[in-house]
C-alpha cells in the first residue's frame, strides 16, 4: 500500500513537471525577434525574461551588445526604476557594474513581474485534470462484485456471462430472483470526457493569459469572424500586455547603439490597437471588393 502511494505521488510530480516545461516552454516562445545581434543567446534570454520577469541590455567593449541577469544596486528613480544595476553571468563569473545611460531594461508585462506563479498555477490545474482521467480511466476495469447465495452461484456465473457476451436473450431458472443477487462494487462513472473540456478550458484560459490566440467555443453552429473577434478581446489585451515593455525597451536599445531589432508575435495575430485597426481596414476594403465584383 505505501509501495503504491508512493508510485501515485510520483506520477501526480511527473505530470506536474511535464505541463510546467509545456507552459513555460509556450511563454518563452511567445514572441519572434528579427535581427538580434550574434552574442545575444535567445534561449537563455527569453528564459531569464519570462522566469524573473526582466533581463538588461548593455554594450561590452569586447563582446558588443548583451542581455544578462541583474541585481540593484542602491535606491530606485521616483518611478521605482534602477539607477545603477550589477550584470553577472553564473556561468563564467563575469560581472560588471552599470549606470542608468549604460543599460536598458526589458520587462516580460506592463506590471513588471515573473510568468512564474502564472504558470505554476496553470500546471497543478492540469496536472490535476490529467491525473483525475487517468485515475477515471484505471477505475472502469475495477471488477464487479456480486454477492449471492452459494447454491446460486452457478446461476449468477451464467448470467453475467450471457451480458457480457451480449447475448439478446437469456434464459435464468426460476428460481433465481432479484432478492437473491446484489452488486456490491462496480466500476466508476466514466467522467473522463468532462474533465477533458475542462482541462481544454484551463489550457486556453492560459494561452489567454500569455497573449496566444485561441477559440475555443463548445458549439456546433458555425462560428462568424464577429464572434471570433469578440472572444479574442481578452487575448488582444494580454497581447499588448507582454509586446508593449518589449517594443519599448526594443525602440530604446536600437535608438542608443544603432540596431535595427524588430518584434513579432509568431502568429501575426495584432498585438496592439493601431495593429487591429490596420487589420479591419484591410477587411472592410476586402468586403468593398467582394460587393463590386
Amino acid at each position: 500500500m505505501k509501495e503504491k502511494m508512493i508510485n501515485s505521488q510520483l506520477n501526480n510530480f511527473q505530470s506536474y513537471l511535464n505541463y510546467k516545461g509545456q507552459l513555460l516552454s509556450l511563454a518563452k516562445n511567445v514572441f519572434l525577434y528579427e535581427n538580434m545581434p550574434e552574442n545575444i543567446d535567445m534561449s537563455f534570454a527569453r528564459n531569464r525574461i519570462v522566469t524573473t520577469g526582466s533581463i538588461a541590455f548593455f554594450k561590452d567593449e569586447l563582446f558588443g551588445v548583451l542581455a544578462l541577469s541583474y541585481n540593484i544596486i542602491g535606491n530606485l528613480d521616483i518611478y521605482g526604476r534602477p539607477n545603477r544595476i550589477q550584470v553577472y553571468s553564473k556561468s563564467n563569473g563575469y560581472t560588471r557594474e552599470l549606470t542608468r545611460d549604460e543599460f536598458v531594461i526589458m520587462y516580460d508585462n506592463t506590471e513588471k513581474m515573473s510568468l512564474m506563479p502564472l504558470i505554476v498555477q496553470y500546471s497543478e490545474r492540469l496536472a490535476l485534470c490529467e491525473r483525475v482521467i487517468d485515475i477515471n480511466l484505471g477505475q472502469q476495469k475495477t471488477p464487479r462484485i456480486w454477492k449471492a447465495p452459494q447454491e446460486k452461484i452457478a446461476s449468477l456465473k451464467a448470467l453475467v456471462n450471457n451480458v457480457d457476451g451480449n447475448i439478446e436473450q437469456i434464459i435464468a431458472y426460476d428460481d433465481l430472483t432479484a432478492k437473491d443477487i446484489d452488486i456490491i462494487l462496480e466500476p466508476a462513472p466514466f467522467v473522463s470526457d468532462k474533465v477533458q473540456i475542462e482541462k481544454e478550458k484551463i489550457y486556453n484560459e492560459y494561452l489567454r493569459c500569455i497573449g496566444i490566440s485561441s477559440v475555443n467555443i463548445q458549439k456546433k453552429e458555425r462560428l462568424i469572424t464577429d464572434e471570433i473577434e469578440a472572444s479574442q478581446g481578452g487575448s488582444i489585451v494580454m497581447r499588448y500586455n507582454r509586446y508593449e515593455p518589449r517594443k519599448k525597451a526594443l525602440d530604446e536599445i536600437n535608438k542608443k547603439w544603432g540596431l535595427d531589432i524588430k518584434l513579432k508575435y509568431y502568429d501575426d495575430v495584432p498585438a496592439s490597437y493601431e495593429e487591429f485597426e490596420k487589420v479591419e481596414e484591410v477587411k472592410e476594403d476586402d468586403k468593398i471588393s467582394e460587393k463590386l465584383d
